[in-house]
């Protein structure tokens, strides 16, 4: 058995002489010589997609629930991803190329809200068919989105317009960056804090206007500080969080002049790369956990493509990814190449230990104590990876205990816990877990003041949720997965010549025993504490609910003999205290109490 070693992972740095060592902005309209592989892919598809009745892209609309009435499968016309395919037919440069993306300006620009006196205004609609008036709630995001390319135009392309659509691209522009700078997100929310900085500096630098460029320049410098003060940003260690905020900074890199403005934009692009460089895991190709916001469990076919542009290093897509994504118009932005001396982390596992098995410690985000931050854990091994959160919740889009590791015939198969509402991943349960090398000791109970499937669209006004099956479910996914119960409270989800065990006690549930069930669907397997189920049941979380559920889970190889005991739990007024004997080092311990989930 390897050694394990600790290292907290401290993001630097304001790498300033790097960030003015960067090549000089050109302003220019010129098409570039050729074409790199992924721009060719994006214009292949929006050539195919262009509806010349409209004017516009168009697509089959996948409604995520929130911010449009349209519904999902209704061919619709986006208005960002028509700019990013306008932006990119002005990058091929040819006549017929430019005469189309001057016909889809000037379809999107009315469309955008120019009532001074509105609170939408400067911001666009997602769609061309429904209006800003009409949606559930605007999107005030698309003025940073839409903003950003309109900024690429004129930076890079003013040139090509007609020269009464360049007045009113530039008065479109002024209306977006008058829009944020109103809004003035924090530097919290990490990738659009980045977007709209950079389109502030770039359009107080395009409009000669000294008051935006200082503006864009003083957000981006609270983004470098807020995340060399948390060791991260906001959204931790989140694949498609990352690779935008790192888009955002090499975009304002090529469009902004301003030195201090781009070593902050340098800056935050190495923060991106390190994080990214510090989580791949090469023997699954997989980017290892937790993830703060991720909607798919492995590395999709766009972010894979992303960082292959940027490394030249052949990344593999998982065989289960390689439909196409959508459109994302990452590939308008030209790429910078990752910092060489993070390039060999894509080729072996971190902190050069020569040992088999290493663990990170990452502070993600920092609060007043330790039981109030977000600290991230990771453990690799060559051919597995295994990451927590010491908190967190079960919202659709957190993956707050995740593993991965190679088999025969799966390249990465899937470990990971959710919490179900009637089969939905809940967004009101939390979880708070330590974790030492391949081992978590975690429990779980109520958060107030969430929603059921989203953190605050969906919240009942009482707090309270109509139940028929509340479970929690650890769950394994790929090829030739199963599980299986071992006996003595112990259950197993195995692949290959690995598995996770999952070691049990007696538990309760809102006055409920927790009962352990084991079950097979197509390429996947899992291993639920079924918490209720039966005629529906009303659970008012605006106080804690009464829970006492607390798991190890434990990877290993199939050959080893998992832990012979159980975490041991003791109740101390209204918390639990719990300890769980491993084989080296102290037990790992884990305290919960009604104060544990609360801000989560």
């Amino acid at each position: 058995m390897g050694s394990t070693s600790r290292a907290a992972c401290f993001i630097p740095w304001l790498c300033i002489f790097a960030a003015l060592q960067c090549a000089p902005v050109e302003r220019t309209s010129a098409a570039p010589s050729r074409l790199d592989a992924g721009l060719d892919e994006f214009l292949a598809h929006g050539d195919a997609q262009f509806d010349p009745r409209v004017g516009l892209l168009r697509e089959r609309f996948r409604n995520p629930g929130y911010h449009s009435r349209v519904p999902s499968g209704e061919t619709v016309h986006p208005t960002r991803e028509s700019l990013y395919y306008a932006v990119a037919l002005l990058q091929r440069g040819d006549a017929d190329d430019v005469a189309r993306a001057v016909r889809i300006v000037r379809t999107i620009l009315p469309l955008q809200d120019a009532d001074g006196d509105s609170p939408t205004h400067g911001v666009w609609p997602w769609l061309y068919e429904e209006p800003l008036e009409e949606m559930a709630d605007p999107d005030l995001n698309w003025a940073d989105f839409c903003g950003s390319s309109l900024a690429q135009v004129l930076a890079r392309h003013s040139a090509a317009l007609p020269g009464d659509l360049r007045d009113e691209v530039r008065a479109a522009l002024r209306r977006a960056a008058e829009a944020i700078r109103a809004r003035d997100v924090g530097p919290a929310y990490t990738n659009i804090a980045i977007l709209g900085g950079g389109v502030c500096a770039a359009a107080g630098e395009l409009l000669d206007d000294d008051d935006l460029l200082a503006y864009g320049r003083d957000r981006l410098r609270k983004v470098v500080a807020h995340t060399a003060r948390h060791g991260s940003f906001n959204e931790y260690n989140s694949p498609p969080y990352t690779t935008v905020a790192l888009l955002e900074c090499e975009r304002t890199l090529m469009l902004v002049r301003d030195p201090a403005t781009r070593a902050a934009a340098e800056s935050l692009r190495r923060t991106a790369w390190k994080i990214i460089a510090g989580s791949f895991h090469p023997g699954t190709q997989q980017w290892a956990g937790p993830h703060s916001r991720n909607s798919r469990d492995r590395l999709r076919r766009s972010t894979v493509d992303f960082l292959r542009r940027r490394m030249g290093e052949p990344i593999a897509l998982h065989p289960e990814m390689s439909e196409a994504d959508p459109p994302r118009g990452h590939e308008i932005v030209p790429p910078l190449p990752c910092p060489e001396h993070l390039a060999d982390r894509f080729r072996r596992a971190p902190d050069d230990d020569p040992a088999p098995e290493r663990q990170r410690v990452r502070t993600y985000i920092a609060g007043d104590t330790p039981d109030t931050s977000t600290i991230g854990t990771s453990w690799f091994a060559p051919d597995a990876c295994l990451g927590s959160a010491n908190r967190s919740t079960f919202w659709a889009q957190r993956r707050p205990l995740l593993g991965y590791w190679r088999t025969v015939s799966d390249p990465a198969v899937v470990f990971r816990a959710r919490f179900l509402h009637d089969g939905r991943d809940f967004v009101s349960m939390g979880i708070r877990a330590a974790q030492r090398g391949p081992r978590v000791l975690a429990g779980i109970g109520s958060v107030a003041g969430r929603g059921d499937w989203h953190p605050s669209l969906d919240r009942p006004a009482d707090g309270t949720f109509h139940v028929r099956d509340f479970r929690l479910r650890f769950e394994l996914t790929g090829t030739g997965v199963h599980a299986e119960e071992l006996g003595e409270g112990r259950y197993a989800l195995v692949a290959g010549e690995r598995r996770v065990v999952i070691h049990t006690r007696p538990s309760r549930f809102a006055g409920e025993a927790v009962t352990w069930s084991v079950g097979h669907a197509m390429g996947s397997a899992h291993v639920d504490a079924i918490c209720h189920d039966g005629p529906p049941r009303a659970f008012d979380f605006r106080r804690p609910l009464d829970i006492d559920l607390i798991v190890g889970i434990e990877l290993s190889t199939s050959d080893r003999e998992p832990i012979s005991e159980p975490p041991r739990v003791v109740r101390v007024d209204d918390a639990h205290r719990a300890t769980w004997p491993t084989p080296a080092g102290e037990p790992l311990s884990l305290n919960i109490g009604p104060e544990s989930f609360e801000g989560l």
